[in-house]
């Protein structure tokens, strides 16, 4: 009985097997298609990140150079003490912000 089952059991993996790679062969072109439509989401996707780290950076760097002016021409100790805390947080987030886009 279990020498039956084995028997039924391959028997019906090599079907199914079989109908799926004559599926493949008879629709690849439509496959391969899809899979570059996917390929060129991605590709434009990576742009949209490297676009959105960009205008981050670029944003981050012009409020650290506002701020290290601000810092410069200040003379109250309490302010810079202030701005140096704030330049701090901001570098921090920006480290984060790297790591994720690293990370995806």
């Amino acid at each position: 009985m279990n020498q039956q089952n084995t028997l039924l059991s391959f028997v019906v993996g090599a079907a199914i097997g079989g109908a799926a790679a004559y599926y493949a062969f008879k629709h690849k072109d439509e496959i391969l298609e899809k899979i570059e439509d996917m390929e060129d989401n991605l590709h434009f996707d990576q742009h949209e990140w490297i676009e959105k780290a960009k205008d981050q950076l670029d944003h981050l760097t012009h409020t650290f150079q506002s701020a290290v002016q601000r810092y410069t021409h200040s003379t109250n100790e309490e302010t810079k003490e202030d701005e140096i805390a704030r330049l701090t947080e901001e570098l921090n987030t920006l480290r984060e912000e790297m790591q994720a886009l690293k990370a995806v």
